[in-house]
C-alpha cells in the first residue's frame, strides 16, 4: 500500500525543486537609518566603519546599535556617540551639528514607535531638561513632554531656554505612531561686561567716590513683583507674548525686579511691566513675590 504524502510537503518539495524558497514569517522587516551632519563625519555602527555622512540605509537589521560619529575635519576633535534601538519598518533620523566642544554641538534624533491605540502622538526629550516647548507656534509647556496628541502630518517644534540657542525642528507625525524627538541645544555665547578701569589703570568695580552710589530704584518696587533668578547668562529675555518664539522686548538682569501685572498663563509665563511696556517672562527662572 502506498503512503499518502501531505500537501504541505508536496508544496515545499515543489518550491525547492523549482529553485524557490519560502520567506521566513518570523524574520523582522528591516529598519532604516538616515544620518546628516555638519561638517561631514565618519559613521560607525557597532564599531564598524560604514561610510561618511550623509548616510542612508533602508535595510538595517532591527536591534540595538552603538552609533558613533567622528568628524572628518581635523579641527574638530570631539566625537559623538549614542545607543539606539532601531525599530523595524521605520526610519530613524539623526541630524547633528558637530563643534569643537560638546557644549557647542546641537542636533536631534527622530524615532517612530508603534502606538497600539491607533492615535498620533509626539514626545519631546531635551538636553538641557525643562526648556520651553512650542508646537506649531503655541506654547506647550516644558520638556520632557510625553505623548502630546496631535494630527498626522507636518508640525513645527520650537525649543528655547535662557543660556542656550533656540532650536526649530520641522517634523512629520504618522498615524498610529508616537514620534519621539530627542533634541540637544547648543550653549549661547556669554557676553561679559568688562570691569571699569580707574584712572590709575587698575580694574575696579567702580571709580572712587566720596559720595554714596545713587539709588537705582531696583528695591523700591512694590509687591507684587517678579524677581529674576540666576540664569547662567546674567540676564533673561522678556517677550512680547507668552511664548519662547515671540519677539523679544529686551533683557532683564539677574536680580532685577519687574512689576507683576496680575496674569500668569497655564504654561508658567508671567505678565510684567518692562521699560513701560507689558511683557512676559518664563516662570522657570523667576520668583513671583506677592
Amino acid at each position: 500500500m502506498h503512503k499518502l504524502v501531505k500537501p504541505a510537503i508536496l508544496l515545499i518539495s515543489a518550491l525547492i525543486l523549482g529553485g524557490c524558497t519560502l520567506k521566513n514569517p518570523f524574520v523582522k522587516k528591516p529598519a532604516g537609518l538616515d544620518i546628516n551632519t555638519t561638517p561631514p563625519a565618519t559613521v560607525f555602527l557597532n564599531g564598524q566603519d560604514v561610510g561618511l555622512t550623509p548616510y542612508s540605509n533602508k535595510n538595517v537589521t532591527p536591534g540595538v546599535y552603538t552609533i558613533k560619529l567622528v568628524p572628518a575635519s581635523t579641527e574638530l576633535v570631539v566625537t559623538w556617540e549614542t545607543s539606539l534601538d532601531l525599530e523595524p519598518q521605520v526610519t530613524t533620523i539623526i541630524n547633528r551639528t558637530l563643534a569643537e566642544t560638546e557644549t557647542d554641538s546641537y542636533g536631534s534624533i527622530l524615532q517612530l514607535v508603534s502606538e497600539p491605540t491607533g492615535k498620533t502622538y509626539l514626545s519631546v526629550i531635551s538636553d538641557p531638561d525643562t526648556i520651553n516647548l512650542s508646537l506649531d507656534g503655541l506654547p506647550s509647556g516644558f520638556t520632557p513632554a510625553t505623548k502630546i496628541e496631535t494630527t498626522p502630518g507636518a508640525h513645527q517644534i520650537d525649543l528655547s531656554s535662557p543660556g542656550y540657542q533656540s532650536l526649530t525642528l520641522s517634523v512629520n507625525t504618522v498615524k498610529s505612531y508616537n514620534l519621539i524627538i530627542n533634541a540637544k541645544l547648543a550653549a549661547d555665547e556669554l557676553v561679559l561686561t568688562p570691569p571699569v578701569v580707574s584712572q590709575e589703570g587698575t580694574p575696579s568695580a567702580s571709580l572712587p567716590s566720596s559720595t554714596p552710589s545713587p539709588d537705582l530704584g531696583l528695591d523700591v518696587i512694590e509687591k507684587p513683583y517678579v524677581l529674576i533668578k540666576e540664569t547662567g547668562t546674567g540676564w533673561l529675555r522678556v517677550r512680547k507674548e507668552p511664548s519662547a518664539t515671540a519677539p523679544e522686548l529686551g533683557k532683564a538682569d539677574v536680580g532685577e525686579k519687574l512689576s507683576y501685572l496680575g496674569e500668569t498663563t497655564e504654561t508658567g509665563w508671567h505678565k510684567v511691566e518692562f521699560e513701560g511696556e507689558p511683557g512676559w517672562l518664563s516662570g522657570k527662572f523667576v520668583d513671583l513675590v506677592k
